[in-house]
């Protein structure tokens, strides 16, 4: 178990959760996703290669409530669920604990890949610190205030409040958009269609048609590609007080709201997503995002009951979501559309509640045998919300201009439909749970543990699972350990009842991908079944060992998953759209829907070294060195659902593309070096993080000739296209890079600390995409970045911001 304090955690003047994490845990990654909606905001964690749902997130040792978002998206943590982390403000921790190995015997469904417990600050005293940054670009500005106090209460017990408030503008690092923006005019001046190609609108490539005089003047600066701005608002309580001799009543919870404006791709004046009586020179969708989270806990613990240590133990969390499109149209309702939409709601509730027991059995020698029992029971609620029904539906205008008039325009508002009446989704189930668990040390050396847990869903049925673990102490502060264990995790509600469409950037082109419900007509038509849990063993052996301020550990995993839960392929083929429409199921361009679609086999080292020492003038250093290796293998890929086998497409249920977001888009490799030195009233502390290569489908079925063109000076790989073995899919893979983070204080009173320092000092940026060039449009193709617009890959496990320089005073009474 990795235990990392709220002072490790705020290092180097980030202020978000996740990416503090995110430095300290050397197994824990997120990618900076975008334009994939309020994925941009949860960041979707991983940690030992596994995915978002995958991870169980706890406060103060209990369950904690996840987003009602599925994430849509065509990036990293697609077809997942993720914990809200940044709706919990660093600031109230005492400490983060990351227990990296399976429990689902003791904590149940999700604890596949580890736990991690968020333990809130409940000392007496004040504390508040201010923080502020930028990028050296100039761009990216981002602030936070925060305060905590707390209060004796009785005996012992404590009430601390924290509110916290986390402002932040946005990052650019988009390139211009050289395509044609407006409409050509052939020799019988007639409005010819615009090209897509880079630098058809600048004279780099050819355009379509004499371009119009407009194309010389106008700003070309037309995309956000970067962090989105949000402000997330916080506020957190912890409570406990002696209530009785050995009797203790606790509380905690909290409420956030995030407010965030995520921009989508702009839409040129000459696409047919554009109402040009409105945006004559194009204009670029927003969708107004509000998150809100609330979560309250009570419970009552003492020490004796009949025996017994006791817990009992209630806790109820909701997470809300209210998306909005602005600076949007719907084109088919011509100038009587709305300009704003809302596009959909969702929400999940979650109650547990506990009874736990734990007892210590002398059995006549120095240790006893520790005893823990427990009982759990949980209901969840999963709601989808429509939006409004101009977001989603024909007003019957077509298209009056341009080489397309009097054709029907995109249906519903962009980027894309609202959900409708038949989106709606409502939800619910419940489970209990019974565990146990045995804990005995023998002859001073051997620590031997084993526990299990029977848990029974009402809507999939029953499971057990098992926990076997031991400790035996070997010579020199020199120790062994191992575990083998049983886990799984129930689909989660998102994931059954989902149920909309999103726009998707497919082969170089946008589309309105369905993500359809399972129990869906659509989905049932293109062979979706009843999802099932995925179920795991896990398995690891390790040293430790710990001598004269230097504790070190070294573990090796497996991880086999069966029944792995993801988003199938993206399903896009004029003969399945002709079947979808001929049985009622149209209105978009492909689909997609959740499945059970592989097994995987992950394996990793782990490895963490603390090194402490004093010098003889009082001056003190201490270091941490921590690395991860991590590698994802499939061991069953399911292939093409017979309902679009009987119509000749071959595309599988799970393709390249999907399989290296399992595979190859998280780093298999991540090492920190973690280095602190404080002399007097001044501590200097550097971290050096490792981010290791990563990989994703860059084009799919390109010739041989095209790909000679686009790939000079990339690091790629080849593989036989599905659709054209002819053809291939060119595979990117993005180089390994090193960030330093640097930051200086200064106690400069009793009271007051001041900070200084840098995230990536180095102004470190990502491998670009493959690049779109005059060569390329030459041979007939774009490359990789949106025509040029788009220079960095969102699986980026770092972003591409570059450098971000802060300041921070704190004080603390």
């Amino acid at each position: 178990m990795d235990a990392i304090s709220r002072e490790q955690l705020q290092q180097s003047g980030r202020v978000d959760l996740i990416q503090q994490l995110k430095v300290e845990v050397p197994s824990f990654n997120t990618p900076r996703p975008l334009g994939s909606g309020v994925g941009d905001y949860l960041q979707p964690p991983s940690l030992r290669g596994l995915g978002p749902g995958e991870v169980l997130v706890l406060v103060n040792g209990k369950r904690r409530h996840t987003s009602s978002d599925l994430n849509a998206s065509n990036g990293v943590g697609r077809g997942d669920v993720s914990v809200d982390f940044n709706a919990i403000p660093s600031f109230a921790l005492d400490r983060a604990e990351v227990l990296r190995d399976g429990a689902s015997a003791q904590y149940g469904s999700d604890a596949i890949s580890g736990v991690i417990n968020l333990i809130l600050d409940r000392s007496v005293g004040t504390r508040a610190q201010v923080t502020g940054g930028i990028t050296t670009a100039g761009d990216g500005a981002y602030g936070e205030a925060s305060v905590s106090s707390g209060i004796r209460v009785g005996d012992g017990g404590a009430f601390r409040l924290t509110a916290s408030i986390q402002k932040a503008e946005g990052t650019n690092r988009s390139r211009p958009d050289t395509r044609q923006q407006y409409f050509g005019t052939n020799a019988a001046g007639r409005p010819v269609a615009i090209s897509g190609n880079y630098g058809s609108g600048t004279g780099l490539t050819p355009g379509n048609g004499t371009l119009d005089p407009r194309e010389a003047t106008i700003d070309r600066n037309v995309f956000r590609f970067g962090d989105q701005p949000s402000t997330n608002k916080q506020v957190f309580v912890n409570f406990v007080t002696t209530a009785a001799p050995n009797v203790e009543v606790y509380s905690f919870g909290g409420y956030s709201r995030l407010d965030g404006d995520i921009e989508y791709f702009f839409r040129r004046a000459g696409q047919n997503e554009t109402l040009r009586a409105f945006d004559p020179d194009g204009y670029r969708p927003v969708l107004d995002s509000q998150l809100e989270n609330f979560s309250v806990a009570a419970g009552i613990r003492g020490t004796e009951l009949a025996g017994f240590g006791w817990d009992l133990s209630s806790s109820y969390g909701v997470n809300t979501q209210d998306l909005f499109y602005d600076n949007s149209v719907n084109v088919t309702l011509g100038t009587a559309s709305p300009r704003r939409f809302y596009r959909l709601g969702s929400d999940f509730y979650q109650w547990t509640s506990n009874l736990d027991l734990t007892r210590a059995i002398p059995l006549g020698d120095d240790a006893p045998l520790n005893v823990a029992v427990g009982t759990e029971y949980r209901e969840e609620t999963y709601r989808l919300f429509s939006g409004d029904i101009d977001g989603f539906r024909d007003g019957g205008v077509r298209i009056i201009d341009g080489p397309a008039a009097g054709a029907i325009g995109p249906i519903g508002a962009q980027p894309g439909p609202s959900a409708g009446p038949d989106d709606r989704a409502s939800i619910g189930r419940r489970s209990w749970a019974v565990y146990g668990e045995l804990e005995k040390t023998l002859f001073n050396r051997l620590l031997l543990e084993g526990a299990v847990r029977y848990e029974s869903y009402s809507d999939f049925g029953d499971t057990t699972n098992y926990k076997v673990a031991g400790r035996l102490a070997l010579f020199g502060g020199l120790a062994m350990r191992g575990s083998y264990n049983t886990a799984f995790r129930a689909p989660a509600l998102a994931q059954q009842g989902y149920n909309a469409s999103n726009t998707l950037i497919l082969n170089g082109a946008q589309a309105i991908v369905r993500v359809a419900a399972v129990n869906s007509p659509a989905a049932r038509l293109v062979g979706a079944t009843d999802l099932r849990p995925e179920r795991s063993d896990n398995l690891s052996a390790g040293l430790v060992f710990e001598s004269r301020g230097i504790t070190a550990t070294l573990d090796a995993y497996q991880i086999k998953l069966r029944d792995r839960i993801a988003i199938s392929s993206t399903f896009q083929d004029t003969r399945l759209t002709n079947f979808l429409v001929s049985r009622g199921a149209g209105n978009f361009s492909a689909i997609s829907y959740i499945t059970n679609a592989v097994d995987t086999d992950t394996k990793g080292i782990d490895l963490v070294v603390n090194a402490r020492h004093r010098f003889d003038d009082g001056s003190l250093f201490t270091g941490t060195l921590a690395g991860n290796y991590t590698k994802t293998e499939f061991d069953r890929i399911a292939g093409t659902p017979a309902p679009l086998a009987a119509l000749g497409i071959t595309t599988p249920l799970f393709d390249l593309t999907q399989q290296l977001r399992f595979s190859d888009s998280l780093p298999r490799t991540k090492v920190t070096l973690d280095l602190n030195y404080t002399r007097g009233l001044v501590t200097l502390s550097l971290t050096n993080t490792r981010y290791g290569e990563v990989a994703t489908v860059a084009l799919t079925n390109v010739t041989i000739t095209r790909a000679d063109i686009l790939t000079p000076g990339y690091q790629t790989r080849r593989v036989a296209a599905a659709a054209n073995p002819a053809n291939i899919d060119i595979i990117q893979e993005f180089g390994a890079k090193v960030l330093t983070d640097v930051e200086l204080s200064w106690q400069a009173t009793r009271a007051l600390r001041l900070s200084a320092g840098a995230q990536n000092l180095f102004d470190v940026y990502p491998d670009e995409n493959i690049a779109s060039t005059v060569a390329s449009v030459t041979a007939g193709t774009n490359g990789a970045d949106n025509a040029g617009t788009q220079p960095y890959n969102a699986i980026s496990p770092f972003g591409f911001n570059g450098r971000t320089v802060f300041v921070r005073a704190g004080v603390s009474f």
